[in-house]
């Protein structure tokens, strides 16, 4: 080892020191993290510079220029694989918080004594900064070897970020050691984290019960088995699960609230209003539940409680925009036009701008007039002209739901026009194409969609339904569905496209597979209208009349279940 003592320096240097500056010494006792010592040193001679290099750097470091210390000393420890340069280095920059200098000198200080733990440590995590996950659990392996604290559990956080290669090696690796420990606690955390990512999510659930034998009351434990069982469709069986842990852990917030989520997903409303007040008791002004109880009030028609909610979140300055937004359609739902345009108004920016302008010109067509509406658009086009785009979407949502049709394909022509390319709007000229029976305006508006985004499935698919709907060009649709589904293989619209190509092409077995596919997944009207004609077709009439009479129940009104009863059954 090549030692350098520097304590006469502080003589020297005493009246050139920046008294605000800590001595370097003192910076780099700071880092040190259960050092041991040697006892005894060999002492080599530094080569030749080195030693007029070090003492350079000491100077600057007493002095406060702790940036031409640390450029001097990672070039000396590069140069010598001294050690205690390589560690003194390390420190200096993890004091300087200098991250990628402290990537290179821990490396250095690794190569140079591959017995030191605090090399290791530092190493560690510079690597998982840096998304180096196989080299970090190898880093992490000597750290367990030389004694200290490995953290295998880092991974287990972090898999969403790691490509599907790191996750296969990491797992590979965490099996190894497993192989010797298999009650390892944090090595089976992170094995079963890596099993869901990988799609193995009943491993991973296997292995989640496993530790919450280990640890019955790890929360982290119970949140892995909690989530697995959401992703695996089975949300009820969560809810239990988390429930009964509520009663063995009350005072666990993160478990309240993740029932809270649950809950809220499969709109058990009144349930998750309940969770979500017991937390507001315990964080009476944290943002998420105040904007959760907001949402569930407003859903519950309890419009005073989500007005008080909201306007808590205003004045906590959190989540502002949404807040206001939500006023706003508080204050429309009661009736109050006046306020809700206020509120509307005070929206300034985020998800929640454009919508919010949206509302302002509806209420401002309905209770003043389509003018005073199109004129506060055109006003808001000269002072956000990046935005002209979307405002003339939102102008040409107004036009077509007032029926405006001649003045609102006049409008879409004028902005596609102005705005060549712009997808957005080309969609929408085609579905307008599509809602006034302008099949050639919807083909070729869809047409240049595709020529612009080839990829764009939602276009591939809205021609194709279409062709298969009002014209008799199956072939052509069925491509044209095909080619959409293999985009999007869960979509449940283009999975109804294909069942309905099918029917066209009097492929009826198939054509109900895939139609009854689609309503599992989405069980609305017009889905429920193909099915049922397609199985009325094949002679299966029990059938389709019992799929046309609960869907009727659902939505008695639907024009698409009118008008197939009125075909088939004359009623």
């Amino acid at each position: 080892m090549l030692v350098a003592c520097f304590s006469f320096l502080a003589g020297c240097a005493s009246r050139a020191v920046d008294p605000v500056a800590p001595a370097l010494s003192d910076v780099i006792s700071q880092t040190e993290v259960g050092v041991t010592k040697p006892l005894e040193a060999e002492v080599l001679a530094f080569p030749e510079g080195t030693l007029l290099a070090l003492l350079t750097a000491e100077v600057a470091g007493y002095r406060g220029d702790y940036q031409y210390a640390l450029d001097e000393y990672l070039i000396e420890a590069e140069k010598t694989l001294d050690p205690g340069v390589a560690a003194r280095v390390t420190r200096l920059a993890a004091y300087m918080k200098a991250d990628d200098k402290l990537y290179q000198a821990a490396s250095l200080w690794v190569q140079a004594d591959p017995e030191s733990l605090e090399a290791h440590q530092f190493l560690a995590d510079q690597l998982v900064k840096r998304a180096l996950y196989v080299d970090a659990f190898e880093t992490m392996k000597a750290i367990d070897r030389l004694g200290g604290e490995a953290q295998f559990d880092y991974f287990a956080y972090r898999v969403g970020r790691m490509t599907t290669e790191d996750q296969q090696a990491l797992l590979a690796g965490l099996n190894d050691m497993l192989a010797v420990n298999p009650r390892e606690p944090q090595i089976l955390f992170s094995k079963a984290a890596l099993l869901e990512a990988l799609g193995e999510a009943q491993a991973a659930l296997d292995i989640a019960d496993i530790l919450l034998r280990l640890k019955p009351t790890e929360l982290n434990f119970i949140i892995l088995k909690a989530n697995l069982l959401s992703d695996m469709s089975q949300k009820p069986a969560a809810q239990v699960f988390l429930s009964q842990q509520l009663v063995i852990n009350p005072d666990q917030p993160r478990l309240r609230l993740l029932l809270a989520r649950l809950l809220f997903e499969a709109q058990a409303f009144a349930d998750a209003r309940a969770q979500y007040q017991t937390l507001h008791e315990i964080r009476p002004e944290d943002g998420e539940i105040l904007f959760a109880l907001a949402m569930l009030s407003i859903e519950q028609d309890d419009l005073p409680q989500a007005r008080l909610h909201l306007g808590r979140l205003v004045r906590t300055d959190q989540r502002v925009n949404q807040a206001q937004y939500y006023l706003g359609l508080v204050a429309e739902k009661t009736g109050d036009v006046a306020l809700a345009l206020r509120e509307f108004a005070k929206v300034d920016g985020g998800y929640e701008y454009l919508s919010a302008q949206g509302r302002i010109v509806e209420l401002m067509s309905v209770n003043q007039s389509l003018e005073d509406a199109r004129a506060y658009l055109a006003k808001k086009k000269q002072v956000h002209n990046g935005l002209r785009p979307q405002f003339d979407l939102i102008e040409g949502q107004l036009l077509s739901r007032v029926n405006a049709e001649a003045a609102l394909f006049e409008h879409l022509d004028q902005a596609i026009e102005a705005q060549q390319g712009d997808i957005p709007l080309l969609y929408f000229r085609a579905m307008s194409g599509q809602k006034y029976e302008r099949l050639d305006i919807l083909e070729r508006d869809l047409k240049q969609v595709l020529t612009l985004d080839p990829d764009n499935a939602d276009a591939m698919n809205a021609l194709g339904y279409t062709l298969a709907d009002q014209t008799d060009r199956y072939d052509e649709a069925y491509a044209l569905i095909e080619k959409a589904l293999a985009l999007k293989p869960e979509e449940p619209a283009f999975i109804d496209s294909m069942g309905w190509v099918l029917y066209r092409l009097n492929r009826f077995e198939e054509a109900i597979d895939y139609l009854e596919q689609a309503f599992e997944r989405f069980p609305n009207d017009e889905v429920a209208a193909h099915l049922g004609e397609v199985l009325w077709q094949s002679g299966k009439t029990r059938r389709a009349k019992r799929v046309w009479k609960e869907a009727l129940s659902e939505t008695p009104n639907s024009t698409f279940l009118q008008s197939v009863l009125k075909r088939f059954l004359g009623s």
